[in-house]
């Protein structure tokens, strides 16, 4: 029994550092495009969108001038003319600067979209430095929340319109703030309002096209060609990047930039969505729309050259009728209780284990980082203590079970007289021996798995937190006496070489008063050296609560080593 629980843990180790080679995260299937779609994703608002067009003959001609009017704007280069009239107090400068002690967002006035986001209180570390310049999530000669108008089934870019702002420069402190950006296209205008908030990376946004009359049309929100790397680790930032959806029933996917190819056009898969987002190991840049509301009506990829990167935009239908569009932006870190205050399970942006295990990693991961979080907010811990009492306190938790296995250990080594007599008398019959020995077990009240089922309660919470360590920002740069970062792997080593030890110890406690063979020596010796060789390049934290767990099971262990040689014969207890 031992031997298939360690042979167990090795394959489960081995599972764990082999996933992404063996269970590549599945590709979501792609539906057929056409020339015509692949402007557009085809919804059914954006068609009736069309009918009411085409019904309405003087709405029609109103739509057939502005989009004329766009067409003719988006075929001049933005940097072609000035704007002839800017808002008062706003300065020749094209970039509107947003800013509070949280974040710096920049805009430009000309398609009044996002073209820097600044974390203020998050470092980069792209470069290998824990120090220099701030996490940035807009890449170079890129922008976030771009717009654009879908009218008569046409598709036209607002990025090279000039749009007045509200004011040049806007600071977030008090309460919320306002930037409102507003273009005359023709005979109709284009507005758009941002709301920030001085504590939170939310951005409440809203507008519309005004004067066209009761039309239908598409707003078109980009979400950039990808976040920008901020990471230490390159090969980490680029497997996380993605575009994750959540549609209405529920179901979230996610679509890896590094699998779009250059040139290639598609949509995502199951619309209409309540969010997209373009995320990165840490970084978020979402479109949140209402519940109430027609959802997101699709989300478009097209590949570019750069690597790991793919154009990204939302389409968001303007029925007939409605007033004009809202949704929120998220564009920050992925906070958990700050994903979690936006609704609509964006906390859940981020996979937590494998496909096929993402049924019990996600929410048992998310209970974990609540735990964690609560513990370090309300005792004021740093999260190396907060990782260490985690350890220790599960452990607490699960020692009633260890020591029920070590009782039903115990009970089997009392009938290894009986058994081995059994194997001798059925030696060539193995389902006669299998049913006397079950028999055998009935008879003295022995549950042959008693031993073995409650060693493995520690593995999920250590195959958890092993997803948690990769993409929870809680954890980013947060250092610990001589760790420098805690998601990061131990520089000096000292923690795995610590876990391994301590597992070392135990094996060779647990042994003591057990009748075992040489073989299952030489396994227990080996399984410390193999976990400290995987455990090395994982995340400090992880090794740190495992090094803690297993030191706290010591006592433990020693206690139910000296009644197991109580329970031996004396002659017995010579030979060890």
């Amino acid at each position: 029994m031992e031997r298939r629980l360690l042979l167990a843990i090795a394959l489960m180790v081995g599972v764990m550092i082999l996933s992404n080679v063996f269970f590549p995260p599945a590709e979501r299937p792609v539906a057929p495009v056409s020339a015509d779609s692949a402007q557009t994703p085809e919804t059914p608002e954006t068609t009736a969108a069309a009918d009411e067009i085409s019904r309405l003959s003087a709405e029609e001609r109103a739509a057939r001038d502005v989009a004329a009017v766009l067409a003719e704007a988006e075929e001049t280069p933005a940097d072609a003319e000035e704007t002839e009239e800017a808002a008062p107090g706003v300065p020749e400068s094209s970039i509107v600067t947003v800013r509070s002690e949280l974040y710096e967002y920049r805009f430009d006035t000309r398609g009044a979209r996002l073209v820097g986001a600044t974390m203020l209180a998050h470092r980069n570390f792209a470069e290998g430095g824990h120090g220099g310049r701030n996490v940035e999530l807009v890449r170079p000669d890129d922008s976030i929340l771009a717009y654009a108008l879908t009218l008569r089934g046409d598709t036209v870019s607002l990025g090279s319109i000039a749009f007045t702002a509200s004011t040049s420069t806007l600071e977030v402190t008090d309460g919320p703030a306002e930037l409102r950006f507003e273009a005359a296209i023709g005979e109709v205008t284009f507005d758009v309002s941002y709301r920030f908030h001085p504590d939170d990376y939310r951005i409440d946004v809203s507008g519309g096209l005004r004067g066209l009359g009761d039309v239908g049309h598409v707003v078109l929100v980009g979400l950039g060609r990808g976040i920008e790397r901020n990471e230490a680790v390159p090969r980490e930032d680029q497997a996380a990047m993605s575009l994750v959806t959540r549609s209405r029933s529920g179901q979230i996917a996610a679509e890896r930039l590094d699998r779009v190819d250059d040139g290639e056009t598609r949509p995502a898969s199951g619309a209409p969505f309540s969010w997209a987002a373009s995320k990165s190991k840490y970084w978020l840049a979402a479109v949140v729309v209402p519940p109430a509301g027609p959802g997101i009506g699709g989300v478009m990829l097209r590949g570019v050259p750069e690597e790991d990167a793919a154009e990204m935009q939302a389409a968001l239908p303007v029925p007939a009728g409605s007033a004009g569009f809202e949704y929120a932006a998220y564009v920050g870190p992925q906070d958990f209780a700050r994903l979690q205050a936006v609704g609509q399970e964006l906390h859940n942006v981020n996979p937590v284990g494998w496909a096929w295990l993402r049924w019990f990693t996600r929410p048992f991961g998310n209970l974990i980082v609540a735990i964690l979080i609560w513990m370090h907010e309300s005792f004021s811990l740093a999260y190396g203590w907060v990782l260490i009492l985690f350890g220790v306190g599960s452990r607490i938790i699960l020692s009633p079970l260890f020591h029920i296995s070590g009782r039903a250990q115990m009970k089997q080594m009392a009938l290894q007289p009986e058994i081995k007599k059994l194997q001798e008398r059925y030696k060539g019959d193995p389902q006669r021996l299998q049913q006397e020995q079950m028999k055998l077990f009935r008879e003295h009240g022995v549950n042959p798995l008693g031993g073995c089922l409650p060693m493995f309660l520690p593995l999920p919470i250590l195959i958890t937190l092993f997803f948690v360590f990769q993409n929870t920002i809680e954890f980013r740069g947060v250092p610990f006496l001589w760790l420098l970062d805690l998601s990061l792997r131990d520089p000096l080593f000292i923690v795995p070489v610590l876990m391994g030890g301590s597992m070392l110890l135990l094996n060779w406690i647990t042994q003591r008063g057990m009748q075992t063979n040489a073989q299952m020596k030489m396994i227990s010796y080996v399984l410390p050296v193999v976990f400290t060789f995987f455990f090395a390049n994982f995340a400090a934290g992880l090794n740190l609560y495992y090094t803690a767990s297993n030191i706290m099971s010591l006592p433990q262990q020693m206690y139910l080593s000296r009644e197991r040689r109580k329970a031996q014969p004396p002659a017995a207890r010579k030979k060890e």
